[in-house]
């Protein structure tokens, strides 16, 4: 169902009349999404179990493939920008690689207007592309789940169900009215305790309240910082080179395409690391290799072009699989419950608003140059979250091993009398 939703929600964008309705579709495109991302990690997670780490990050190799494929098949449809009241005209279909969604202009009383725009065919690709991967995961809850696992289930839970019922029947007519008084109030109780247990940081930690709680905060630090710097690197990426650079808009395309063909290479490589190497290594190694780049491109990227083609590629490569191996760290260390998801995809969001508004903001008043400052700035604060959360982590160790057994041997002695 989120992938419907995403789905019909990008089919209709180049359709709406005005921006308030690009608002609303864009929140449904978001809130399906963020579902979507849920749903398919818990399933990746129980499948998993403690060996996730590898699948996780296969998993979100996707994102990558999807993040430089689209823009390919979409730049074919993009219109023609005509300036008014001059002759010349910019095509903006053979130099655009970017992941921004073209706006159609319908009104040419403006100073520039586009023509023989064709976008809505992009969006339609990306639309049918979501709803066929729906149906492969409809069919196989049909078949696997519900047809073939659920049959037995539902007859063993129908024949307890009858068990409790009649030994309930038989309770109850003993006992009269005072029984069912006292069960409802039991099934109030009930109802409020697993409440209590859903928002409880100690139900996903075997008991260690504040043990659960810093992993859940600190996890929820590093999705923020790790979601926003890879939106704000991404986005604003082109910009940089061409406007603190001289880079034409063909090459800081390229650029950017070549930052997710990284990404994804990133990510692809480390789904191989990640079956010899714990997710405690890979979580400080894909940091550090962040931060180390990040400083490079701050000292020598801000005046040399080439320093930026070779600088941000490591840095694109680190930070692929820094999302898939925090969600199998957390999982690898608390049970990764509704709770710990939905901290970890507010934190991802705040990071999203938060980085964005920060670059925009430093970008305008301070100038082009800022993007490497703060690349570094996010990359040296995601590496102190890192090293924090493996402290965090080595002091109980993965929730997939069994607690120690202390036994005490009392022995008796014989006293003679």
């Amino acid at each position: 169902m989120a992938l419907n939703l995403a789905a019909v929600s990008v089919v209709l964008i180049p359709w709406v009349p005005n921006v308030y309705y690009l608002w609303i579709l864009s929140f449904m495109t978001g809130f399906g999404l963020a579902i979507h991302n849920s749903a398919g990690t818990r399933i990746n997670l129980n499948i998993w179990k403690e060996k996730s780490a590898s699948p996780t990050i296969l998993m979100h190799l996707g994102y990558g493939i999807g993040s430089f494929l689209t823009p390919l098949y979409s730049n074919p449809f993009l219109g023609t920008e005509i300036q008014k009241g001059n002759d010349s005209f910019l095509t903006s279909g053979n130099d655009s690689f970017s992941r921004n969604s073209t706006i159609v202009l319908q009104d040419c009383d403006e100073s520039a207007c586009l023509q023989n725009s064709r976008i809505e065919y992009a969006f339609a690709i990306s639309a049918i592309s979501t709803t066929s991967l729906s149906f492969i995961f409809i069919i196989f809850q049909l078949f696997e789940n519900k047809v073939i696992n659920q049959f037995s289930i539902d007859r063993k839970i129908m024949t307890s169900t009858k068990t409790r019922e009649s030994k309930s029947s038989d309770q109850t007519e003993r006992d009269g009215t005072s029984l069912s008084a006292n069960q409802t109030q039991i099934d109030k109780s009930n109802k409020c305790s697993k409440m209590l247990q859903m928002i409880n940081p100690a139900s996903c930690a075997k008991g260690r309240f504040w043990y659960g709680s810093s992993i859940i905060f600190f996890s929820c630090l590093y999705f923020m910082n790790a979601g926003g710097a890879q939106r704000f690197l991404s986005q604003f990426i082109r910009s940089f080179s061409i406007d603190q650079l001289n880079f034409s808009k063909t090459d800081g395309s390229l650029l950017n395409t070549s930052f997710w063909i990284s990404f994804s290479c990133g990510r692809f490589i480390f789904f191989i690391l990640a079956r010899f190497l714990s997710v405690r290594i890979l979580i400080v190694l894909e940091t550090g290799g962040v931060l180390l780049s990040s400083i490079l491109l701050a000292i020598f990227a801000n005046s040399n072009s080439t320093a930026l083609w070779v600088l941000i590629q490591p840095i694109a490569f680190f930070i692929g699989p820094m999302w898939p191996t925090g969600v199998s760290w957390t999982d690898y260390h608390i049970e990764l419950t509704g709770m710990g998801m939905a901290s970890q995809m507010l934190g991802a969001s705040v990071g999203f608003l938060f980085y964005l508004s920060l670059i925009g903001y430093l970008y305008d008043n301070i100038g082009p140059h800022s993007f490497v400052y703060q690349a570094a700035g996010t990359a040296l604060f995601g590496f102190v979250i890192a090293v924090t959360l493996d402290i965090i982590g080595s002091r109980h160790g993965s929730r997939f091993e069994s607690e120690p057994v202390v036994c005490t041997v009392y022995k008796e002695e014989n006293k003679e009398t």
